[in-house]
């Protein structure tokens, strides 16, 4: 089960390879860095996300540093969290866990344009 979860994430990754952020980091590099936040994500791992997963979180949000970058990155989070099939409340529960400032909502709902 856990192998399919990867297989769709390695997906995600390559089907937003094109998706450049000029003023921050890419999608494909943001969704790199969430790797470890899978088993968290989808419910096959602990009730909270590793240590490698928030460092890997946080990294990805410290490079949302301006208005596009942060559209950018929702957009990205918005369509990998629904390609993995994340659970929607573990997610927005991330930031919390990882004690992060989130500059983006993480919800497959999120309106990227605001």
């Amino acid at each position: 089960m856990v192998g399919r979860f990867l297989l769709a994430f390695v997906l995600v990754i390559l089907a937003f390879s094109a998706s450049p952020s000029e003023a921050g980091m890419e999608c494909t590099a943001a969704v790199r860095y969430l790797v470890p936040c899978t088993p968290f994500l989808v419910g096959f791992g602990p009730e909270a996300p590793s240590a490698s997963c928030c460092a890997g979180a946080q990294d990805v949000f410290k490079q949302a540093d301006t208005p596009e970058a942060r559209r950018d990155l929702c957009k990205c989070l918005k369509n990998a969290i629904t390609g993995i099939g994340a659970i929607p409340e573990r997610a927005k529960q991330l930031p919390e866990f990882c004690k992060i400032d989130v500059p983006v909502p993480i919800d497959e709902n999120a309106d990227c344009s605001k």
